[in-house]
């Protein structure tokens, strides 16, 4: 089965099909819209809010996230496969306030993370997790990176204080050979990889055996913690220019609502609902990379049934929205 998963990511790839790649369409909280909760006191405190943040180059669409100082609550977005080697994610952030920060002098709190799992249980080993403090000057603040956990481990600070209310585009890279995650903060779209504002290895938790979820974490209290930060157009793939291209490759959940069930599939056939259920086109992949079913439907049904058991990926599309997901047919 790892073979297969390997093969399929290789076919992904190929494919262009990012792994994460939302700008966060919709409305209402993250859990009602493909993200899921896997921590914290209050489930659907985590919520998208209308605008979206904007930086020099990039495309942005839709809606934006905002964690409230406070809040307690972590989601996960599933990758469309689970992947090693070099991983990098992106985001454009926006800290609207200083309120609710840790002090520049501390270590700060972490709200962007990746996961070695995902689902609502059993989310473990958070790596190349980026850090928020406040800056040294007034109404500003600092990020940093960490590898992951374990030992003495401790962010490293980029010491530039970023104004508040002023949008940011960062970059996270994370290199599993030598368990090193790094931080570049504004680099150009369309750029070239250069070299980091800040790297971080002093984790000493060992490298994940694969990173499967982006992870948005609300972390600390109402007055030292995360505070008050909002995200958008967050990517996670396999290369610097997947997440620093002037558009999303792929929406991936970007159809709001979207749920694909059951999957495994047990009986040839698999549904899907959305919020709007408008018609849509369906187009599976098998391993290969080889189209086994395309079909335009205002159905909720998908027959498979013709289908042996293994591997695929369904990709969907509706009312301008793509999503892609892995399914499993037994």
């Amino acid at each position: 089965m790892k073979k297969l998963y390997t093969l399929l990511f290789a076919i992904i790839s190929c494919l262009g099909l990012a792994q994460v790649s939302t700008s966060f369409p919709g409305t209402g909280s993250l859990n009602a819209n493909g993200w899921s909760t896997h921590s914290g006191a209050t489930p659907g405190q985590l919520t998208i809010t209308t605008g979206s943040l904007t930086y020099s180059g990039l495309t942005s669409t839709n809606n934006k996230v905002a964690l409230v100082a406070g809040n307690t609550e972590d989601v996960n977005l599933a990758s469309t496969s689970n992947l090693t080697g070099l991983v990098y994610y992106s985001a454009i952030l926006n800290v609207p306030s200083v309120a609710g920060l840790h002090p520049n002098t501390a270590v700060g709190d972490y709200f962007l993370a990746t996961a070695a799992t995902a689902g609502t249980t059993g989310v473990t080993a958070f790596s190349a997790r980026i850090y928020v403090r406040s800056g040294a000057t007034a109404d500003t603040f600092n990020l940093g990176v960490l590898n992951n956990s374990g030992g003495t481990a401790a962010p490293t600070f980029v010491t530039t204080d970023y104004p508040v209310n002023t949008p940011v585009f960062v970059v996270v890279k994370y290199d599993f050979a030598s368990n090193t995650a790094s931080l570049f903060m504004n680099p150009a779209i369309s750029s070239t990889e250069g070299t980091p504002n800040a790297t971080n290895n002093t984790g000493t938790t060992l490298a994940p055996a694969q990173i499967a979820s982006m992870v948005i974490r609300q972390g600390g209290n109402a007055t030292t913690g995360t505070g008050n930060v909002e995200i958008d157009e967050l990517r996670l793939n396999t290369t610097w220019a997947d997440v620093t291209s002037p558009a999303l490759k792929v929406n991936q959940n970007a159809i709001a609502g979207l749920s694909v069930f059951p999957n495994p599939v047990k009986n040839g056939v698999f549904y899907i609902n959305t919020d709007a259920n408008a018609e849509r086109t369906v187009t599976v992949f098998d391993i290969l990379g080889k189209q086994v079913l395309n079909t335009t439907t205002s159905e909720s049904a998908i027959n498979v049934s013709n289908l042996t058991s293994g591997v695929y990926m369904v990709q969907i599309s509706e009312e301008g929205n793509t999503a892609t997901k892995k399914l499993v047919i037994e």
